[in-house]
C-alpha cells in the first residue's frame, strides 16, 4: 500500500491507501493507476486495472499522453476528471456497466478529453465563436453544461468523423456535420487531432509498483 490523493464523490477524505500499477505505453509514456485499498487485494484490483489500461491504449496518442494517472475506486459513481492535475477518477461498477453497453472506451475518451483540452479550449475565443456560429449542441449534456462538457462531448464525435469518416451510421455523421461544422473546423486545426493512419491502438505493459 501507498498513500495517494484519491478524490471520491462519496467522501470529503482526500487521501487513502492504494495499490499502484504502472501501464507503460508506446511511444515512451507511463500512466499510473491508483486502485483503492477497498479492492481488498492487488489481484482483485488488477482485473479492473487491465481493462482500464486496454481502454487507455485505444485512445488517441494526444489523449493518452495528457494523462498522468487514473484513480480507480470500488463503486458505482460516474467518472469525473481533474483536468488541472492531469487525471480522472473512475469506479469499478460503473466500468462494469460501461463494458456491458460497449461504452468504456467512450468514457475514457471523454474524461481524457477533459484533461487534454478543457483548460486550453473550453473558454477560448475561437471555441466560443464556433459554439455561437453552430447554434446548437451535439448532445443534451453538452447543452446543459456548455462550458464544462461541450468540448469533450463534441470531441468524441469530431474525432470519429474527421479520422474515420463512415464509421458512424450515415444519419449520425450527417447530424454531426450539420450541427457542429464550425466546431469540426476548430478541432481539425488542433495539432495532432487528425492523426496518421498508423496512430491506432497501443498495447500496454502492466506491472504493480512495488
Amino acid at each position: 500500500f501507498v498513500r495517494r490523493e484519491m478524490p471520491d464523490k462519496r467522501s470529503n477524505e482526500l487521501f487513502a491507501k492504494a495499490y499502484v500499477f504502472k501501464a507503460d505505453f508506446e511511444p515512451d509514456h507511463t500512466v499510473e493507476v491508483w486502485a483503492h485499498e477497498d479492492f481488498g487485494s492487488p489481484e482483485a484490483a488488477e482485473v479492473y486495472v487491465r481493462l482500464l489500461a486496454e481502454a487507455i491504449g485505444q485512445q488517441p496518442a494526444m489523449l493518452r499522453r495528457a494523462l498522468k494517472h487514473v484513480v480507480l475506486h470500488v463503486g458505482s459513481e460516474t467518472a469525473f476528471a481533474e483536468e488541472q492535475a492531469g487525471f480522472f477518477v473512475i469506479y469499478s461498477e460503473n466500468m462494469d456497466a460501461r463494458i456491458g453497453t460497449h461504452d468504456l472506451q467512450e468514457t475514457v475518451f471523454h474524461e481524457s478529453a477533459h484533461v487534454a483540452w478543457e483548460r486550453a479550449h473550453a473558454t477560448a475565443d475561437g471555441w466560443v465563436a464556433a459554439q455561437e456560429a453552430d447554434q446548437g449542441f451535439i448532445t443534451r449534456y453538452a447543452a446543459r453544461k456548455p462550458v464544462k462538457e461541450d468540448v469533450p462531448e463534441s470531441a468524441l464525435f469530431a474525432f470519429t468523423v474527421l479520422n474515420h469518416p463512415g464509421r458512424l451510421p450515415a444519419d449520425v455523421e450527417a447530424t454531426v456535420r450539420a450541427v457542429m461544422p464550425h466546431r469540426l473546423s476548430y478541432f481539425e486545426a488542433i495539432p495532432g487531432f487528425v492523426v496518421e493512419p498508423a496512430d491506432g491502438a497501443v498495447q500496454s505493459d502492466l506491472e504493480p509498483d512495488p
